[in-house]
């Protein structure tokens, strides 16, 4: 890589993290069972856990705080939804997620996402699929 690209590099991790400056780190147990909407959300390597995943993310609403999770189930299930989003065109605001916890049969507690399409997407959607099936009876020739 050599000092240019490393340079380059660090520079656009702020970049990445630029929506929480001026905002202070809260705990995910704040909005755990709470229905929000994420308003910015990144992907990033934890400094300290062996480089695992984390999403750094705000919630719409709270101007003063941003959320950090490292949970090896609640990360994967958000860049699930970052890219269902990506694929259909959509942002964040077409979701209202909620954070729960869950304790595993060792009695071993870990968060989990839950994730419901607001009424506008849901309506988006399925227009875009009524327009496809139309396409499809109705090929241009």
């Amino acid at each position: 890589m050599g000092l240019l690209g490393a340079v380059k590099e660090v520079n656009n991790m702020g970049g990445e993290l630029a929506f929480v400056t001026g905002r202070e780190k809260a705990e995910l147990d704040a909005i755990l069972n709470r229905d929000v909407m994420i308003e910015d959300l990144a992907f990033v390597e934890s400094k300290y856990d062996d480089g695992r995943e984390n999403a750094v993310f705000t919630v719409r609403g709270d101007g003063r705080h941003f959320y950090r999770t490292g949970s090896t189930t609640a990360v994967p299930a958000l860049k699930k939804l970052a890219r269902g989003l990506e694929e259909d065109g959509l942002d964040w605001d077409a979701l209202v997620i909620r954070f729960e916890v869950v304790k595993s049969k060792a009695g071993r507690r870990y968060y989990v996402v839950r994730a419901e399409l607001t009424e506008d997407a849901k309506a988006e959607l399925e227009a875009r699929e009524i327009e496809k099936a139309v396409a499809a009876e109705n090929p241009p020739f």
